[in-house]
């Protein structure tokens, strides 16, 4: 359950646009050039069947015009369908993990292996004839359902608009201290799940026990195991216990470190190789990897901002390949970077894998700079916020509202798969930092056509997207979409749907639990992870921290800097600036253990309630002990005397 604030509020109407072109301009552009290429390709088997080439040539050259044309052409149908399946699942494996070389190679292979293995392949000029249309007329075809549909999606765009010029979104604006940073305490639920997040990052550097290991390059990978454990582990801090390092800032730094390390992210040479064609191994170029640079981005500037600021430091972020190489970065450069990026892309968002761009992933790249620009306020938040925002509203967003999730950079074709509302869902949360009311008017487009409340439990239509757990791959649940759903109910302040979809997941959650942590064991970590994230977050509690931060009492004031784990589970640490409250339990049983409290007045007197001593003197550094009788849920207060 969370807190409800009562801040004041922006009333603002938000229409859909209603200039979307059927082809974007952006996407008009990477199209024609496509087809330019694949004319080229046409024009070759059309003049090989004109001037009478010969069979092995006219064969290939009919290859080159459709995959397996020349197979078809020479009477070969079920090789032909071999051939044009194997270039299908060519693409498919280029959108899953980058090798663009793959397509056009198999598609070459198709054509050229006939055309030297057949022993005189004959065909007839009727069956030529019917290679040469068949993608000609595939592509009118698409061209003219596409605005049959476009069309549709107008009028629909045009009925929802009538409603929307209704709808007033309340969009919170610059929180202020103390009424709108609202600092609740853990339940033991919420104990129960932090601590299995805490274990999991604790772990030694090396140590990946836990995780789930299928690959590196789709949503399973390493990588979006540790940002979304890091984003949980942040969220509990900015919302439970702001005025803890410990452990739980340790557990950050783990992922961050993990991260850096070539076994996460030593996938990005291989799919720059094949899908660039170049052979650099940084992972933070410009103008591609924002699935790294930005969601690790993230993740870092969620760390600098409730914690500390190593991780500006120049090179403070080093990637090492191995003895003799390493990459550099910090936390600004990578900010700089997705700023930069999006400044050179033709589409304003750009992509994750090669020639992939994902609406969602972007979200990441802004939060990066938001967050980046807290503490080192650059002027490219601003710019990068406007360029996506035309970005969204035009290339990447349909007339009736529903956000395209992917486009590739190269042909500028996208498919309906990735514009299903659960790809929605979690654009909602991650868009709301940086463009909140397009964040409401999605959610709004959600909660009207596809998210149902009833009797206090969230229901969502049966599909494949909505019942699949992308952290592992597997079908059959809607935890990941419940989890999901829980994140942007609350994240938007629609506390209802989030306290149902919660509900919703009581009844079916298969609970683990070990040594005091409790995880869903029906769910990926990923899932884990965003449950907790939904769990611990609140109304705006995203958009306050990645675009505004804590307040200058949370980051000056008095903190518990050190306590055992898990001997000591920290509920509640919260600070004013000058006085420091905490709600400690003990993880492991009744215990005497001591405490360091740090950012004190340096030599300053304070009183303590609910400790063994009643006082305690701040050393020149601003550091002091104290010491407890931990047996159960203990408060304590220090105060300057």
């Amino acid at each position: 359950m969370t807190a409800v604030d009562t801040r004041p509020e922006e009333a603002t109407t938000v229409l859909l646009p209603t200039d979307i072109a059927m082809f974007p301009p952006a996407t008009r552009h990477s199209m024609l050039r496509s087809l330019a290429g694949y004319a080229v390709l046409w024009l070759c088997g059309a003049a090989a069947l004109l001037l009478d080439a010969g069979p092995r040539t006219t064969t290939f050259a009919l290859g080159l015009a459709l995959p397996g044309g020349g197979l078809f052409h020479a009477g070969h149908a079920t090789w032909g369908v071999v051939a044009l399946v194997s270039v299908v699942l060519a693409v498919f494996i280029w959108w899953a993990a980058g090798p663009t070389v793959l397509p056009p190679v198999a598609w070459l292979a198709t054509a050229a292996v006939p055309a030297l293995t057949l022993d005189a392949p004959q065909g007839s000029t009727g069956g030529a004839i019917a290679v040469l249309a068949t993608i000609p007329l595939l592509v009118a075809l698409a061209a003219a359902v596409h605005a049959v549909r476009h069309a549709t999606q107008q009028r629909r765009g045009a009925v929802l608009n009538e409603r929307l010029a209704t709808v007033e979104f309340r969009v919170t604006g610059a929180p202020s201290y103390p009424q709108d940073f609202t600092v609740v305490e853990h339940s033991d639920t919420d104990l129960r799940r932090l601590r299995a997040s805490i274990d999991l990052a604790l772990q030694p550097l090396d140590s990946y026990e836990g995780f789930t290991h299928i690959d590196q390059f789709r949503e399973g990978a390493l990588r979006y195991q540790l940002n979304a454990l890091s984003y949980g582990l942040s969220m509990s801090q900015f919302t439970r216990t702001p005025a803890f390092r410990g452990y739980l800032a340790e557990a950050q730094r783990n992922t961050i470190e993990k991260v850096l390390q070539r076994k996460v992210w030593g996938y990005w040479p291989l799919e720059n190789s094949w899908g660039h064609l170049r052979l650099d191994k940084d992972p933070i170029p410009v103008g591609s990897n924002v699935m790294l640079t930005g969601f690790f981005g993230l993740q870092v500037g969620l760390y600098s901002s409730l914690n500390d600021d190593r991780y500006t430091r120049p090179g403070s972020l080093s990637f090492r390949w191995d003895e003799s190489r390493a990459y550099p970065h910090d936390l600004p450069g990578l900010a700089s970077n997705v700023s930069d990026s999006v400044r050179g892309s033709r589409f304003g968002l750009y992509p994750c894998e090669p020639n992939w761009i994902y609406t969602i992933c972007n979200t990441f790249g802004l939060n990066t700079v938001l967050s980046s620009e807290q503490r080192q306020p650059g002027g490219n938040a601003d710019e990068v916020r406007a360029l996506l925002r035309r970005s969204y509203e035009s290339e990447f967003l349909r007339p009736d509202g529903r956000i395209v999730g992917v486009r590739s950079s190269h042909l500028g074709l996208s498919w309906n798969f990735w514009a299903s509302p659960s790809v929605q869902l979690a654009t909602t949360y991650w868009l709301n930092p940086g463009m909140p009311d397009l964040a409401q008017r999605t959610w709004w487009l959600i909660r009207d056509g596809w998210l149902r409340v009833e009797g206090g439990r969230v229901s969502t239509p049966r599909s494949v997207v909505s019942r699949l757990d992308p952290g592992n791959y597997k079908l059959g649940t809607d935890t990941f979409t419940l989890a999901v759903t829980t994140m942007a109910a609350r994240e938007i302040g629609d506390e209802e749907t989030a306290l149902a979809a919660e509900a919703t997941l009581v009844e079916r959650e298969h609970l683990e639990q070990a040594h005091g942590a409790e995880r869903v064991g029906n769910a990926s970590g990923l899932a884990n992870s965003y449950l907790n994230l939904g769990r611990f977050g609140r109304r705006s509690g995203l958009r306050d921290l990645v675009a505004f931060g804590p307040p200058a009492e949370w980051r000056d004031g008095p903190v518990l800097d050190e306590a055992a784990y898990p001997d000591v589970l920290v509920a509640k640490a919260v600070s004013d600036g000058t006085a420091l409250d905490l709600v400690l339990a003990p993880g492991e049983g009744p215990v005497r253990t001591r405490l360091t409290l740090a950012q004190l007045r340096p030599g300053a007197s304070y009183d303590v309630r609910g400790g063994r001593e009643q006082s305690l003197v701040a050393d020149g550094a601003g550091r002091a002990t104290l010491e407890v009788d931990l047996g159960g849920r203990l408060e304590l207060r220090i105060t300057p005397a």
